[in-house]
């Protein structure tokens, strides 16, 4: 099975480290021009000197998620440039580890303006670009496993937005279904990401050690032995959903965590 995306026009959202810069490196390598967009143009900048580096067809874009207006900006950068819409993934999150008591209004809007705002932007902007080109346009957003179910510790606040992705999910995928628009979402368990290593901090911080930390977060939350999970598991499914052999797929949330939710 190959994936072909030559001649598509991909955006990223949260493309500028971890997750979001291996979907923008997996998508490339298929084919497609991919725009990558995040908060600061230093960081989109370095990702596309890496992938141009490597041969591909990459421009970098600056985006606040929460702000429809700087959202619908990048992809009408695009939509200009090459006349496409055919890929979006909304990638950019971020992450609390505040308790469900002890989190302040601040930490609670600046999640759901980012995790939930920022994907509910990105499928609605996309959406409508897909009608009014007639592109059969293939969407994905970022959840995590701490969207399918709660945690007795941590994590609380962050896991109400990604539970509300999987729903935004699928009232984007009934929105673009009628039209042939895909719209799906991956749920990706413990990665050693960048934001990840903020969370070993926190257990730093406490006292404990970061290795031993790490490794009992795998053992505690992913029944799967296999190892640590890699970013390009997550870039693999990404890439398949925005497929041709996805195309009777919409408004599934996948998970791709090692097991960590089963459901």
């Amino acid at each position: 099975m190959t994936i072909d995306f030559k001649g598509k026009t991909a955006v990223i959202f949260g493309a500028s480290r971890g997750i979001g810069e291996a979907i923008a490196t997996t998508i490339a390598q298929c084919g497609a021009k991919v725009y990558v967009a995040a908060r600061s143009e230093k960081s989109s900048g370095q990702v596309k000197e890496k992938l141009e580096s490597l041969g591909y067809e990459v421009e970098a874009c600056v985006a606040d998620v929460s702000d429809y207006e700087q959202v619908d900006a990048v992809l009408c950068r695009a939509i200009e440039d090459t006349g496409r819409l055919d890929i979006v993934v909304n990638n950019a999150g971020i992450v609390c580890l505040s308790s469900f008591l002890d989190a302040t209004q601040e930490e609670i809007h600046g999640l759901i303006n980012i995790n939930l705002m920022g994907a509910n932007n990105g499928c609605q902007a996309a959406i409508k670009h897909m009608i009014d080109l007639g592109i059969e346009g293939k969407i994905v957003n970022t959840s995590s496993f701490v969207g399918r179910h709660a945690l007795e510790a941590g994590f609380s606040h962050y896991g109400m937005t990604k539970a509300g992705v999987i729903y935004l999910t699928q009232a984007a995928a009934y929105a673009g279904a009628p039209h042939n628009i895909n719209v799906n979402a991956v749920c990706p368990g413990i990665i050693r990401s960048a934001m990840w290593e903020s969370i070993l901090d926190s257990y730093v911080e406490s006292g404990l050690d970061r290795e031993e930390s790490w490794k009992e977060s795998l053992k505690t939350f992913i029944p799967l032995a296999r190892g640590d999970q890699k970013a390009e598991d997550i870039a693999n499914a990404v890439a398949f959903l925005c497929s041709e052999y996805a195309d009777h797929i919409t408004g599934q949330s996948l998970n791709v965590d090692g097991g960590a939710a089963m459901n």
